[in-house]
Protein backbone atom coordinates (compact mmCIF):
# COMPACT_ATOMS: atom_id res chain seq x y z
CA UNK A 1 0.00 0.00 0.00
CA UNK A 2 1.73 3.29 -1.24
CA UNK A 3 -0.23 6.47 0.31
CA UNK A 4 0.40 9.88 -1.03
CA UNK A 5 -0.23 12.86 0.88
CA UNK A 6 -1.23 16.41 0.35
CA UNK A 7 -1.74 19.85 2.43
CA UNK A 8 -1.90 23.21 1.87
CA UNK A 9 -3.36 23.64 -1.72
CA UNK A 10 -4.49 27.44 -0.99
CA UNK A 11 -5.94 27.22 -4.92
CA UNK A 12 -2.62 27.19 -6.14
CA UNK A 13 -4.99 25.21 -9.14
CA UNK A 14 -1.11 24.86 -11.82
CA UNK A 15 0.69 23.23 -8.32
CA UNK A 16 -1.92 20.79 -7.82
CA UNK A 17 -2.36 19.77 -11.06
CA UNK A 18 1.61 18.91 -11.16
CA UNK A 19 1.48 16.96 -8.09
CA UNK A 20 -1.45 15.01 -8.72
CA UNK A 21 0.52 14.21 -12.54
CA UNK A 22 3.74 13.16 -10.94
CA UNK A 23 1.49 11.20 -8.00
CA UNK A 24 0.38 9.52 -10.83
CA UNK A 25 2.92 8.48 -12.24
CA UNK A 26 4.46 6.84 -8.90
CA UNK A 27 1.41 4.88 -8.70
CA UNK A 28 -0.21 5.27 -5.27
CA UNK A 29 -3.19 3.48 -4.02
CA UNK A 30 -4.67 6.08 -2.35
CA UNK A 31 -4.17 9.91 -1.81
CA UNK A 32 -5.29 11.74 1.61
CA UNK A 33 -5.65 15.35 1.80
CA UNK A 34 -4.96 17.22 4.91
CA UNK A 35 -7.00 20.49 3.91
CA UNK A 36 -6.45 24.23 3.00
CA UNK A 37 -7.86 24.04 -0.16
CA UNK A 38 -8.71 27.11 -0.03
CA UNK A 39 -7.39 30.47 1.30
CA UNK A 40 -5.49 32.87 -1.50
CA UNK A 41 -4.15 34.96 1.15
CA UNK A 42 -3.00 38.79 -0.73
CA UNK A 43 0.41 39.45 0.77
CA UNK A 44 1.96 36.39 0.73
CA UNK A 45 0.86 34.62 -2.85
CA UNK A 46 1.78 35.89 -6.31
CA UNK A 47 -0.54 33.67 -8.60
CA UNK A 48 -3.73 35.76 -8.20
CA UNK A 49 -4.18 35.29 -12.11
CA UNK A 50 -4.50 31.18 -12.14
CA UNK A 51 -5.95 30.83 -8.32
CA UNK A 52 -9.16 28.30 -8.29
CA UNK A 53 -10.35 26.97 -5.30
CA UNK A 54 -13.74 25.51 -6.72
CA UNK A 55 -11.05 23.59 -9.57
CA UNK A 56 -8.95 22.60 -6.82
CA UNK A 57 -11.87 21.46 -4.92
CA UNK A 58 -12.98 19.58 -7.85
CA UNK A 59 -9.54 18.03 -8.64
CA UNK A 60 -9.46 16.90 -4.68
CA UNK A 61 -12.78 15.75 -4.91
CA UNK A 62 -11.99 13.39 -7.68
CA UNK A 63 -8.68 11.97 -7.04
CA UNK A 64 -8.42 11.70 -2.82
CA UNK A 65 -9.93 9.11 -1.26
CA UNK A 66 -9.52 11.05 2.40
CA UNK A 67 -10.22 15.07 2.59
CA UNK A 68 -9.57 16.80 5.65
CA UNK A 69 -10.45 20.27 6.75
CA UNK A 70 -8.43 22.82 7.46
CA UNK A 71 -8.52 26.33 9.01
CA UNK A 72 -9.16 28.24 5.71
CA UNK A 73 -11.76 25.68 4.77
CA UNK A 74 -13.56 26.00 7.79
CA UNK A 75 -13.64 29.70 7.53
CA UNK A 76 -15.13 29.60 3.74
CA UNK A 77 -17.47 26.99 4.82
CA UNK A 78 -18.24 29.22 8.01
CA UNK A 79 -17.84 26.15 10.20
CA UNK A 80 -18.37 25.68 13.86
CA UNK A 81 -15.36 23.45 14.75
CA UNK A 82 -16.29 20.05 16.70
CA UNK A 83 -12.44 19.60 17.94
CA UNK A 84 -11.06 22.84 19.76
CA UNK A 85 -10.86 22.95 23.14
CA UNK A 86 -9.01 25.89 23.39
CA UNK A 87 -11.79 28.63 22.44
CA UNK A 88 -15.60 28.23 23.08
CA UNK A 89 -16.66 29.32 19.22
CA UNK A 90 -20.43 30.75 19.99
CA UNK A 91 -22.64 29.20 17.45
CA UNK A 92 -23.86 32.74 16.05
CA UNK A 93 -19.59 33.49 15.16
CA UNK A 94 -20.00 33.82 11.92
CA UNK A 95 -22.66 36.74 12.25
CA UNK A 96 -20.71 38.50 14.15
CA UNK A 97 -18.89 41.10 12.57
CA UNK A 98 -14.91 40.92 12.16
CA UNK A 99 -14.49 43.65 14.98
CA UNK A 100 -16.72 41.15 16.98
CA UNK A 101 -15.28 38.38 17.17
CA UNK A 102 -11.41 39.99 17.35
CA UNK A 103 -12.36 41.12 20.24
CA UNK A 104 -13.81 37.38 21.35
CA UNK A 105 -10.49 35.68 19.92
CA UNK A 106 -8.27 37.99 21.82
CA UNK A 107 -5.86 37.40 18.62
CA UNK A 108 -5.47 33.70 19.47
CA UNK A 109 -7.00 32.84 16.09
CA UNK A 110 -6.90 33.15 12.52
CA UNK A 111 -9.28 35.66 11.37
CA UNK A 112 -9.09 35.14 7.50
CA UNK A 113 -10.67 37.98 5.76
CA UNK A 114 -7.97 40.07 7.37
CA UNK A 115 -6.10 38.65 4.27
CA UNK A 116 -7.82 36.33 1.98
CA UNK A 117 -9.79 36.88 -0.94
CA UNK A 118 -13.54 34.98 -1.24
CA UNK A 119 -12.64 32.08 -3.00
CA UNK A 120 -15.90 32.57 -5.14
CA UNK A 121 -17.09 28.73 -4.03
CA UNK A 122 -20.17 27.66 -5.19
CA UNK A 123 -23.27 26.14 -2.99
CA UNK A 124 -22.14 22.76 -4.09
CA UNK A 125 -18.43 23.30 -2.91
CA UNK A 126 -19.47 24.72 0.35
CA UNK A 127 -21.77 21.59 1.41
CA UNK A 128 -19.23 19.23 0.11
CA UNK A 129 -16.48 21.40 2.54
CA UNK A 130 -19.44 21.03 5.61
CA UNK A 131 -19.32 17.15 5.20
CA UNK A 132 -16.34 16.43 5.56
CA UNK A 133 -14.83 15.85 8.80
CA UNK A 134 -11.62 17.12 11.19
CA UNK A 135 -9.68 14.20 11.30
CA UNK A 136 -9.62 10.86 9.94
CA UNK A 137 -7.81 7.43 10.68
CA UNK A 138 -7.25 4.74 8.39
CA UNK A 139 -5.57 1.02 9.38
CA UNK A 140 -3.49 -0.72 7.15
CA UNK A 141 -1.22 -3.85 7.43
CA UNK A 142 -1.40 -3.35 11.14
CA UNK A 143 -0.61 0.03 10.92
CA UNK A 144 -2.82 2.45 12.46
CA UNK A 145 -2.84 6.62 11.03
CA UNK A 146 -4.42 9.77 12.14
CA UNK A 147 -5.00 12.40 9.70
CA UNK A 148 -5.18 15.86 10.79
CA UNK A 149 -4.72 19.54 9.36
CA UNK A 150 -2.46 20.36 12.30
CA UNK A 151 -1.40 19.10 15.79
CA UNK A 152 -3.98 18.20 18.47
CA UNK A 153 -5.11 20.12 20.58
CA UNK A 154 -4.91 22.03 17.38
CA UNK A 155 -6.39 19.78 14.89
CA UNK A 156 -7.51 22.39 12.25
CA UNK A 157 -4.56 25.08 12.64
CA UNK A 158 -7.17 27.80 14.01
CA UNK A 159 -5.00 28.87 16.69
CA UNK A 160 -1.91 31.10 15.78
CA UNK A 161 0.63 28.66 16.97
CA UNK A 162 3.20 26.39 15.27
CA UNK A 163 4.94 24.02 17.47
CA UNK A 164 9.08 23.87 17.42
CA UNK A 165 9.71 21.67 20.31
CA UNK A 166 9.58 18.08 21.22
CA UNK A 167 7.29 19.22 24.25
CA UNK A 168 4.41 20.71 22.36
CA UNK A 169 3.85 16.94 20.77
CA UNK A 170 3.25 15.43 24.17
CA UNK A 171 -0.71 16.29 23.87
CA UNK A 172 -0.86 14.96 20.23
CA UNK A 173 0.60 12.13 21.34
CA UNK A 174 -1.90 10.97 23.91
CA UNK A 175 -4.64 11.81 21.62
CA UNK A 176 -2.99 9.36 19.07
CA UNK A 177 -2.42 6.63 21.84
CA UNK A 178 -6.54 7.28 22.79
CA UNK A 179 -7.06 6.82 19.01
CA UNK A 180 -4.98 3.60 18.72
CA UNK A 181 -2.64 5.25 16.41
CA UNK A 182 0.63 4.67 15.49
CA UNK A 183 1.88 7.38 12.82
CA UNK A 184 0.24 10.83 12.18
CA UNK A 185 0.29 12.91 9.75
CA UNK A 186 -0.05 17.08 8.97
CA UNK A 187 0.18 19.74 7.43
CA UNK A 188 -0.50 23.44 8.32
CA UNK A 189 3.06 25.00 8.62
CA UNK A 190 4.64 24.76 5.25
CA UNK A 191 7.65 23.36 6.06
CA UNK A 192 10.67 23.16 3.90
CA UNK A 193 10.75 19.30 3.25
CA UNK A 194 9.52 17.67 6.21
CA UNK A 195 9.74 17.60 10.27
CA UNK A 196 9.64 13.91 12.31
CA UNK A 197 8.43 14.37 15.72
CA UNK A 198 8.67 11.42 18.62
CA UNK A 199 7.97 11.55 22.10
CA UNK A 200 11.86 12.32 22.77
CA UNK A 201 12.95 14.15 19.54
CA UNK A 202 11.72 16.92 16.45
CA UNK A 203 13.98 16.83 13.45
CA UNK A 204 13.34 18.33 10.06
CA UNK A 205 14.55 16.94 7.15
CA UNK A 206 14.98 18.36 3.48
CA UNK A 207 13.09 16.28 0.66
CA UNK A 208 14.32 13.09 1.20
CA UNK A 209 13.52 9.49 1.68
CA UNK A 210 13.66 7.89 5.45
CA UNK A 211 12.07 4.86 7.25
CA UNK A 212 9.87 5.17 9.96
CA UNK A 213 11.64 2.81 13.05
CA UNK A 214 9.84 4.68 16.29
CA UNK A 215 6.57 5.08 16.87
CA UNK A 216 5.00 6.98 17.76
CA UNK A 217 5.57 9.48 15.70
CA UNK A 218 4.31 12.49 13.47
CA UNK A 219 5.10 13.68 10.47
CA UNK A 220 5.09 17.39 8.96
CA UNK A 221 4.34 17.53 5.24
CA UNK A 222 5.50 20.77 2.87
CA UNK A 223 2.44 22.59 0.87
CA UNK A 224 1.69 21.84 -2.45
CA UNK A 225 1.21 25.99 -2.65
CA UNK A 226 4.08 27.33 -4.23
CA UNK A 227 4.57 29.86 -1.91
CA UNK A 228 8.52 30.38 -1.09
CA UNK A 229 9.10 27.39 -3.73
CA UNK A 230 9.21 25.31 -0.35
CA UNK A 231 6.17 23.14 -2.09
CA UNK A 232 5.52 19.08 -2.37
CA UNK A 233 3.73 15.97 -0.88
CA UNK A 234 4.35 12.85 0.73
CA UNK A 235 4.95 9.24 -0.46
CA UNK A 236 4.06 6.76 2.22
CA UNK A 237 5.38 3.15 1.49
CA UNK A 238 3.05 0.81 4.70
CA UNK A 239 4.83 -2.47 3.17
CA UNK A 240 8.31 -0.65 3.80
CA UNK A 241 8.07 1.74 6.58
CA UNK A 242 9.13 4.42 3.87
CA UNK A 243 8.34 7.81 3.71
CA UNK A 244 9.65 9.98 0.54
CA UNK A 245 9.14 13.50 0.84
CA UNK A 246 9.10 14.88 -3.16
CA UNK A 247 9.50 18.64 -4.47
CA UNK A 248 7.77 19.98 -7.35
Amino acid sequence: MRLAIISDIHEDLISLQAALKAIDKLKCDKIVCLGDISGYSVPYYDYLQTRNAHECLRLVRENCEIVILGNHDIHAASIIPKHCSFFNFPNYWYKLDYHQRHSLANDSLWLHEENDLDPLYKESDIEYLKSLPEFSTLKENETNILFTHYAYPNLSGLKREFFTYTDEYTQHFKYMDSLDCHISFIGHAHVKGFTLATPKKLRQFRYKEIQIKTSPCCIGIPPITSLNKRNGFCIFDLDTMKISVVKL
